[in-house]
């Protein structure tokens, strides 16, 4: 690890402005230390053993080390299982979150039935999670007690999780529970369903093609809004530092939620940056933010962004029009 860290620190110290250049060196250093601490013999150099050495906090801060250690051959980075390893700690985040309850054993019976079925990480983790919910409701009763109230009390909260809650269902009844059904969706509700789905795939084919950067932004902040749940209010306010390039692949709020966004809206983030050249944004400023990233945009104007951009959109497809003309 020593000459593997002087060779890295070398080369860093070549690139980088020397203030950048400090720090990165400094977080390279702990890293390597704690990963001599735990892997002996550079053969046992692997993913597994790198993120049991740093967890995924330590890889996000030391992500370019990383990176060049893959590069030279000194570990074979599985970026997959990373993300695995990630969402696997999320899970038992929620389990240890709901704590020791009448029901932890339900719980863990239910998220080895998952791993049986190999499943994906992340469904695995939204069924934990809805579950989790679903069991909050209702309370320190009895299983038995487990009625159509607590589960309409449920979806009101987190009307995402219907199909989770579905599986959770099947489940319980499977362990001897109570046969509970989901309640029809309202007509409203699958009207808003279909309509999202629409227009998720619209912004989708728009942002492979922007009509300036405002509606690339624009379209990156109500798609992350929308497919993770989160307020838009939220989303417009990250800032350069809240977004990194990590194993796993493109995080925000590495320090907080460390969320990571999901293909293929993860690369259509990335070209959108580098596109406007907001990678180049100094720490502090707004990714998605107007005036070079100074000002945090509104809800509102995300909404006339996107309206000014289809009605440009449809004056440029109408017949006989032509660029330039009046």
């Amino acid at each position: 690890m020593a000459k593997l860290f002087t060779e890295y620190g070398t080369e860093a110290a070549d690139e980088l402005k020397a203030t950048v250049a400090t720090g990165r060196i400094a977080r390279a250093a702990a890293a390597c230390r704690q990963i001599a601490l735990t892997v002996p013999h550079p053969d046992d150099l692997t993913t597994d053993a790198l993120y049991a050495a740093l967890g995924a906090g330590g890889l996000q801060r030391v992500s370019p080390m990383i990176t060049y250690m893959a590069e030279v051959g000194a570990v074979r980075l599985d970026r997959a299982r990373i993300m695995n390893q990630i969402e696997e700690d999320r899970v038992m985040q929620v389990l240890v979150a709901y704590g020791e309850g009448p029901h932890r054993s339900l719980l863990n019976r239910y998220r080895n039935d998952f791993a049986d079925r190999v499943r994906m990480s992340v469904t695995e983790r939204t069924a934990i999670t809805a579950a989790v919910d679903l069991l909050a409701e209702l309370g320190d009763a009895p299983l038995a007690k487990l009625s159509q109230l607590h589960l309409k009390r449920t979806l009101h909260k987190g009307p995402e999780h219907r199909d989770a809650l579905q599986e959770f269902l099947c489940f319980i009844a499977a362990q001897g529970g109570p046969i509970l059904a989901l309640p029809m969706p309202s007509r409203a509700e699958l009207a808003a369903n279909k309509k999202w789905q629409r227009d998720a795939t619209t912004w989708r084919k728009r942002l492979e093609y922007p009509a300036s950067s405002r509606e690339a932004r624009a379209l990156i902040a109500v798609l992350i809004a929308r497919l993770y749940a989160l307020p838009l209010s939220r989303v417009l306010t990250l800032r350069r530092e809240d977004v990194v390039f990590t194993p796993a692949g493109v995080t925000l709020w590495p320090k907080a939620d460390a969320l990571i966004l999901e293909e293929p809206l993860a690369d259509a983030f990335d070209k959108g940056m580098r596109q406007h050249c907001y990678w180049s944004l100094p720490m502090g400023q707004y990714l998605l933010g107007d005036e070079g990233g100074m000002l945090i945009i509104s809800e509102a104007m995300v909404a006339k962004h996107l309206t000014d951009a289809a009605k440009y959109r449809r004056m440029f497809s109408k017949p006989g029009f032509r660029r330039g003309r009046p």
